[in-house]
């Protein structure tokens, strides 16, 4: 968790400073312009809930609970974007790449709201 919102933040301060190209065309540009906001949201969630977690703190599942949804959500809307103008194919390194962390972003988005989801429950049955 913590990983992928460090991530996300090297990755918007590589795309800003030019170092990092995500784009093919224009649409594309403005699509991945519409972003940085939402995953500076999803980054920072991620990296608190890692923080909390780690330190066993009960703050940890709230921040792992938005977190996972706003994983799940911006995976959701990469994915849709990237099917509806056949951005996986064909398929070479850069376009893998891609693929792999919209997959990487919804499975641990969707991972972490379903062991957080049981380790509520789990709780609230033994107390």
């Amino acid at each position: 968790m913590g990983a992928t919102g460090l991530g996300t933040a090297v990755f918007w301060a590589l795309f800003f400073s030019g170092r990092i190209k995500a784009a093919e065309t224009e649409q594309d540009e403005a699509f991945e312009r519409a972003f940085p906001l939402a995953d500076a949201w999803m980054s920072t969630l991620a990296i608190l809930a890692a923080w909390h977690l780690w330190r066993q703190e009960r703050e940890g599942e709230f921040f792992g609970t938005a977190a996972g949804s706003a994983m799940v959500f911006l995976a959701c809307m990469d994915i849709l974007y990237s099917l509806q103008n056949r951005k996986y194919w064909p398929l070479d390194a850069d376009r893998a790449t891609m693929l792999a962390i919209h997959l990487w972003t919804l499975g641990l988005g969707s991972s972490t709201l379903a062991f957080l989801w049981k380790s509520a429950r789990n709780a609230k049955a033994d107390g």
